[in-house]
């Protein structure tokens, strides 16, 4: 089974590329897919707030994830570009939030979730759904 999954085109193409790909394309449409591919990857991994309401039609205001001693967050100020952070986190206590570069979030998210997609087929199935 490793040796099929090695062979994967999308494998090939790397999370990370693919991820930066459609960040490019629209960042308000990337977080919606973030939102939904993680959710589906790492089901109980991941927190997404939501805005709107009865009346309104609900956005993503925010994409969460604790992945080991760090939790990555994605969130849409509402104006302007996304903005992409790292959290520190020792026993349940956020010790030091910065601020990254889309590129860096992006590049520590899919190195993650190339190494879950190895070992999970919920997660190999989402992230093929991601890069086609």
């Amino acid at each position: 089974m490793s040796d099929e999954f090695e062979q994967q085109d999308w494998l090939k193409f790397g999370v990370a590329a693919a991820l930066s790909k459609q960040y490019g394309a629209d960042q308000r449409a990337f977080l919606a897919m973030l939102a939904s591919m993680l959710e589906a990857a790492l089901p109980g991994e991941v927190e997404v707030a939501r805005q709107g309401g009865l009346f309104s039609k609900k956005t993503i205001r925010s994409v969460t994830i604790t992945l080991t001693d760090n939790r990555y967050t994605l969130e849409d100020p509402g104006r302007g570009n996304l903005r992409a952070t790292r959290t520190r986190v020792v026993r349940g206590i956020a010790l030091k939030t910065e601020e990254l570069p889309m590129q860096d979030w992006v590049t520590e998210i899919g190195a993650f979730l190339d190494e879950r997609a190895r070992t999970s087929q919920a997660a190999r199935e989402a992230l093929s759904r991601l890069v086609g």
